[in-house]
């Protein structure tokens, strides 16, 4: 959604099969399927040096995935490729301003209410809406729950905990 609302001309989401109207509903242009293996292999060869930027919100999330060397043909030459995740390796080089070439990580400050403030205004200035894929409250049963349901991967959208303030 955010790419789209700041004037991306082509979003591509890689989701499996059963999620394509939802990646389609939140503005992809075009969805490649990964558990098609044809399909993936065909959308990497054909699409080599096409994109200024490849976020990958999936590497490092732990079953075991590495995009970053099949992404990275896939870029132009001043193109970008941003994860959010990564191994051990992956966050050294992030947090001590050394990764490669063209390869950024994601980091933001702990506590800082200033990246909340500019995520906030991003949403109100698109009219994004986040996809909130279940609301728990902050006991430690509920907080379990929802770390199980995001290691599962299985979670499509945010898991929102709600903190009352007491």
């Amino acid at each position: 959604q955010l790419a789209k609302a700041m004037g991306a001309s082509r979003v591509v989401g890689i989701c499996s099969g059963k999620n394509v109207a939802l990646v389609i509903s939140n503005g992809a242009d075009e969805v490649v399927d990964y558990t098609d293996s044809a399909a993936l292999l065909n959308f990497l060869e054909s699409n080599e040096g096409k994109f200024d930027c490849v976020y990958d919100t999936a590497t490092g999330s732990g079953g075991g995935e590495y995009y970053s060397k099949v992404s990275m043909p896939l870029l132009t030459k001043e193109g970008e490729y941003v994860q959010i995740n990564g191994g051990l390796k992956t966050w050294i080089r992030g947090l001590s301003g050394c990764m490669p070439k063209r390869q950024s990580l994601v980091v933001t400050s702990p506590n800082s209410r200033s990246n909340l403030e500019e995520i906030v205004s991003l949403l109100k200035k698109t009219g994004v809406r986040p996809v909130i894929a279940d609301r728990k409250g902050f006991s430690q049963t509920e907080v379990s729950d929802g770390f199980d349901l995001l290691k599962s991967r299985r979670a499509r959208g945010k898991i929102v905990f709600q903190v009352s303030k007491g």
